[in-house]
């Protein structure tokens, strides 16, 4: 598919058939598909779940923190929406939702990628070659803590040749890997395949994580970990099987739920 094209609500409604998915949700350009997500539940209180929420561009996607996420088209820029009950994670498992998603892009890449050098960066990245290839933000509506909205930004035919020069030499996209453009449609495909049977599993009790130390990027480094205004520094122990970061900081292990990569060495 050349970059230039959109993928058409037609397209997108035969991904119904083959995924986990319930209902369609079709924008040219928006904001933030997790904006438009979190606008679509406050207004639709019988919205079928997972619902995909989708954009050809968003304007002002956004990352963890103050993040913002660089995109244009040929990248994919969407939102999945699903109801905590229906995939019965509890309150307790909400920090493994990030970690699982993460996983799901990945073993979507690897399909598109065989060769490549795929790593995940706790608790949302997913990098290719050493460069970042996409990026998780998960929220919880305020108005309803049923529902989680799982956004996802993918790098597929938008070269990062073109991406501002403070990103050229950190991003990646999954065309910059191959030398040649993929069809937005089927990656997009392979990762709902992917994060489904991901979920499907979960509840069946089987541990996702079991791969996460092949792929993680942290392992072994030292890291700074930035939660709210404090700063926590020290050798990445791996991931505790509830999704903790774990960080081995003057000779104690501490775990962390949540916070921001700052840096790793």
């Amino acid at each position: 598919m050349p970059q230039s094209d959109s993928i058409r609500h037609s397209d997108l409604e035969s991904l119904l058939k083959d995924t986990f998915l319930q209902s369609i949700h079709h924008f040219q350009e928006t904001d933030s598909t997790n904006t438009r997500a979190i606008d679509v539940l406050a207004t639709n209180d019988s919205i079928l779940t997972p619902a995909l929420v989708y954009a050809e561009r968003q304007n002002a996607g956004r990352g963890r923190g103050d993040n913002q996420w660089w995109s244009t088209r040929g990248s994919l820029t969407f939102s999945v929406v699903v109801d905590f009950q229906e995939i019965t994670i509890s309150a307790e498992q909400k920090p493994l939702l990030p970690l699982l998603t993460g996983m799901a892009i990945l073993r979507a890449g690897q399909q598109v990628l065989p060769a490549g050098e795929f790593a995940l960066k706790w608790p949302n990245d997913v990098y290719l070659a050493g460069r970042k290839l996409a990026g998780v933000l998960i929220e919880v509506p305020s108005q309803s803590a049923r529902y989680a909205v799982i956004g996802i930004g993918l790098n597929v035919n938008n070269r990062f040749s073109d991406a501002p020069q403070e990103l050229q030499s950190t991003g990646i996209a999954i065309a910059d890997a191959s030398s040649c453009e993929h069809d937005r449609l089927e990656v997009l495909r392979k990762l709902l395949i992917c994060l489904g049977d991901l979920i499907k599993s979960f509840a069946a009790n089987e541990d996702f994580l079991v791969d996460w130390p092949n792929y993680c990027l942290l392992t072994g480094k030292q890291v700074t970990l930035r939660t709210g205004s404090t700063r926590s520094t020290g050798v990445c122990q791996g991931i505790a099987p509830d999704g903790a970061l774990m960080l081995e900081i003057d000779g104690s292990k501490k775990r962390f739920f949540g916070g921001v990569v700052e840096s790793w060495s």
